[in-house]
């Protein structure tokens, strides 16, 4: 079987990213040429045999790869930005805890700038504010830039940030209360004033994309913190609880794509959510479009492209790569029949290793609990948060006797807690970050997507040892 009848995409979403990952240390034709003798390699080792046509095909393909990545090339080789003061009126659009600071981007005449304020300093999203500062640098907002293989700078760019703010002054000159992001406050309010504290730690990630600081700290310690990311999991989960409430309503796929979208917004838009939304939407359309479901891999690689096609800088986004990761290799196990309870044993501990690498880069070290946790973790977060936000409305709305169904859920998470504490106390080690891991973790997702592709058995394995050599160049 080839990529070109399976998942074309993936062709073409291969030498998008080889480039990317080249774009800063090259020029851009450079980069150009980089991801198009990628894609070329990987489509020479991974098809087993060639569909009619595919030579007419090829040019096309070629030149999907070469001129996206010469564009998004120049896109990230960054405008340098001149230390200037600057007074004005600018929007809070997010704020977020970073580390003793408190992250807040500003969306001004300047573009969307990075302020780190003192915590008590806290202010609201969507408040509008007079500023003064001055306009810096991105980088000299984190002098030790260098250390680690985290890289703040690009973190913030692939959310949109243009450069850095060091705030002399501000003072708030309207509410927030007409725009969007006061819903976000209000709920975050209402949670935090309502719910016991292990319900409130949960229901705040996965209705607001906030985390708390005690709930975030117990999961890391698990291995299991991408349960508190809005990601493909939870948007998943809503998907079908959606799908299943409005299976008798005639516009079904309209109004679910809508409130799907309108979730994704209200939790943030993190690059996983609109990843996993975008992939969901391609699932919903696809049998209306092409007459037959997509590619799930094949989804996969659109739904990222189109990320990057966006906002290059999200290619170092840790949250958007480990969506795309995890979600290759579960498409990949479950290609063609699906996912029994074998293959959904194999995906959790392949996307475990396929995604050892990133997470270890990113978090210095990952816990080896999280290996046995995950496993049962996603099947019982599928059923409780589902439970928890049902049992969670009388209480926020106001109801006598809110308050059963409030304690009865705390003491199921507190169940958990006691659970994932004893996994963690029989197995407390933790696997810190170096390249072979890198390496390891890019050998398990070449041999998942050759799985996928059927690519057979010699040309699997090829596919996988070329996977394990790229990951010490294209990470």
């Amino acid at each position: 079987m080839s990529p070109l009848a399976g998942a074309p995409f993936l062709v073409v979403f291969s030498g998008w990213c080889a480039g990317i990952s080249l774009s800063t240390r090259v020029s851009p034709p450079v980069a150009s040429l980089a991801g198009v003798l990628f894609s070329a390699g990987f489509l020479l080792i991974s098809t087993k045999r060639w569909p009619p046509g595919w030579e007419r095909f090829l040019p096309v393909l070629f030149l999907t790869v070469a001129f996206p990545v010469y564009f998004m090339s120049y896109r990230l080789h960054p405008e340098t930005v001149a230390e200037v003061f600057w007074k004005g009126q600018s929007r809070i659009g997010t704020e977020r805890p970073w580390g003793s600071k408190r992250a807040v981007t500003l969306e001004s005449p300047k573009g969307r700038l990075l302020c780190m304020l003192e915590p008590e300093d806290r202010p609201l999203e969507g408040e509008k504010i007079e500023v003064s500062g001055r306009v810096v640098p991105l980088e000299s907002l984190f002098p030790d830039l260098s250390k680690g293989e985290f890289d703040p700078a690009r973190y913030w760019r692939a959310k949109g940030v243009r450069a850095g703010f060091l705030c002399s002054s501000a003072v708030a000159v309207e509410s927030p209360e007409t725009r969007k992001t006061a819903w976000r406050t209000r709920l975050r309010k209402k949670l935090l004033l309502t719910l016991t504290p292990l319900l409130r730690g949960h229901l705040l990630a996965a209705w607001t994309g906030e985390r708390d600081p005690e709930i975030a700290a117990l999961h890391r310690r698990w291995g299991t913190a991408h349960l508190l990311a809005v990601s493909g999991f939870h948007v998943g989960i809503l998907a079908a609880v959606l799908l299943w409430c409005l299976r008798r309503f005639r516009f079904k796929l309209l109004l679910c794509s809508t409130l799907l979208w309108g979730y994704v917004f209200l939790t943030g838009c993190a690059s996983s959510a609109c990843r996993a939304m975008t992939m969901i939407q391609l699932a919903l359309l696809g049998p209306i479009l092409a007459g037959r479901p997509p590619s799930g891999v094949n989804s996969v690689s659109v739904a990222g492209g189109l990320l990057l096609l966006i906002n290059p800088w999200v290619f170092w986004d840790v949250g958007w790569r480990l969506s795309v990761i995890s979600a290759l290799i579960l498409c990949s196990i479950g290609q063609g029949a699906g996912l029994s309870p074998l293959r959904g044993l194999a995906a959790s501990l392949a996307i475990w290793m396929g995604t050892a690498g990133e997470a270890a880069a990113a978090f210095e070290a990952i816990p080896v609990s999280g290996l046995l946790l995950n496993p049962v973790a996603l099947p019982a977060f599928s059923f409780l948060l589902p439970v928890a936000s049902a049992a969670v409305i009388p209480a926020l709305a106001g109801f006598p006797g809110g308050w059963a169904p409030l304690w009865g859920m705390e003491g199921v998470f507190g169940i958990w807690v006691r659970f994932a504490d004893f996994v963690c106390s029989i197995f407390p080690w933790q696997i810190g970050f170096s390249p072979a891991l890198w390496n390891i973790s890019a050998a398990v997702l070449g041999g998942a997507i050759a799985y996928g592709l059927k690519t057979g058995l010699i040309n699997g394995l090829l596919l996988t040892l070329c996977a394990f050599f790229c990951g010490a160049v294209f990470h």
